[in-house]
């Protein structure tokens, strides 16, 4: 994952303004931290799993199917960015927010999946658990797996329980 992405010491502190913030700065927010983010470092992280489980055929700690699991994850994170992007945002940015209640209920149970996906993510990989003798693109691996986890969580945290809280307490339409 590139550099740019690990803001995430900052993220949490962040988040806590973002309650008083409008729903606009919010998706904007949203858009810039971590939708661009998920876009480009994704379809490295593939890559990477790929190279790994290539090298370590032998290890008892190889994490088998993370690469095709990845590509799932992938899949799903891409419709439902563009789901928020293309339904949800736009109507909330259009002080329609009341109106987007069954898009939210459909995101937040897709949030639901993302978290599973995580902890699938946790089983493939032992819980990141790397042999004695593990390469550097392993490590990195696991690092960039273990970000885009706090990432997602965060993510999520910031939409079910600040911007969408808000948008279905009747705050949504307020720009």
């Amino acid at each position: 994952m590139n550099a740019a992405i690990d803001t995430s010491s900052r993220v949490e502190d962040d988040i806590a303004t973002w309650e008083t913030q409008t729903p606009n700065a919010i998706i904007a927010f949203i858009l810039r931290r971590f939708h661009e983010p998920l876009r480009r470092d994704l379809p490295v992280l593939v890559g990477e799993a790929r190279a790994v489980e290539a090298a370590a055929k032998r290890s008892l700690l190889r994490p088998a199917g993370l690469a095709d699991h990845l590509e799932q994850i992938l899949v799903a994170v891409e419709s439902h960015l563009a789901k928020e992007e293309k339904i949800l945002f736009p109507l909330i940015l259009d002080g329609r927010g009341s109106s987007a209640f069954m898009p939210i209920k459909v995101m937040m149970a897709e949030h639901d999946d993302h978290v599973a996906n995580l902890q699938r993510t946790r089983a493939l990989t032992h819980d990141f658990a790397l042999p004695a003798d593990t390469t550097p693109a392993w490590r990195k691996l696991y690092l960039d797996l273990q970000r885009l986890e706090a990432d997602l969580n965060q993510h999520i945290h910031l939409e079910n329980n600040v911007l969408f809280t808000r948008v279905m307490s009747g705050d949504g339409d307020g720009r």
